[in-house]
């Protein structure tokens, strides 16, 4: 009579790497499917073929280990200004750093998924990663406040709704096109790239024509022109 072995194979055994890499990746894939908000432990553990009581021998619970996971993406805007090759300060540097930007949200799903958390939930950890990318951006912005604070264009509020359209794009292009653009299509992402080299392009001309004004005026002023007649000039033109 044949001998029936109940006993379930065990799994392999793994070190404490192997098993927190297994987390990370789990995580990772149900974060991309659901979310943030609607990831759950139960998820994560089954993804990661472990043991509930394994991921909280590590973590209090789902915060604690979100809170650790997000780091990875504190720097994520800072890097991609260090990683684009061309100056920002420059036109050609400043529309290969919004393309950049644009590319970077189309790809990494868990950055938009954190966008995403950002906007719908308050909490310690939303509330971190959203000003660290502020305080990161500073340095760029006080840049474009110097470089342009002369021109007649806010430069820095004009810059601020054109990330915050590409933001708004990229998290709302699973449900509708948006202006008629679909850029989940080549056409689609083209126009974006396309729009975002216009807008560089309009920033510096803009300046460059405002501070040749500047110099003619300057140079009026130095040939004892008085300045109603520079203003008459300069509006005339």
């Amino acid at each position: 009579m044949a001998v029936v072995n109940d006993v379930k194979p065990r799994r392999p055994r793994r070190s404490k790497a192997d098993i927190e890499e297994a987390i990370q990746k789990a995580a990772t894939a149900q974060i991309k499917k659901k979310g943030f908000s609607l990831a759950l432990v139960t998820d994560i553990v089954k993804r990661a073929k472990i043991e509930p009581i394994v991921f909280y021998n590590r973590y209090k619970n789902l915060d604690e280990f979100y809170d650790g996971f997000v780091k990875q993406y504190d720097y994520w805007l800072s890097d991609l200004i260090r990683s684009n090759a061309a100056d920002p300060s420059t036109e050609e540097g400043l529309a290969s750093l919004l393309e950049a930007l644009f590319e970077k949200l189309l790809s990494d799903k868990i950055m938009t998924e954190l966008l995403r958390w950002e906007i719908t939930e308050g909490n310690h950890i939303t509330e971190r990663t959203a000003r660290l990318r502020e305080l990161h951006s500073m340095e760029l912005i006080n840049h474009f406040n110097d470089m342009f604070r002369d021109g007649d264009i806010d430069m820095v509020a004009t810059s601020t709704l054109i990330v915050a359209g590409l933001y708004y794009m990229v998290l709302h292009k699973d449900r509708s096109t948006f202006g008629g653009i679909d850029i989940n299509s080549p056409e689609g992402r083209g126009r974006i790239h396309a729009a975002c080299r216009s807008v560089s392009s309009l920033f510096f001309r803009r300046n460059e024509c405002d501070s040749r004004i500047d110099r003619i005026a300057e140079r009026m002023r130095a040939e004892g022109i008085d300045e109603e007649s520079i203003a008459r000039c300069i509006n005339a033109g």
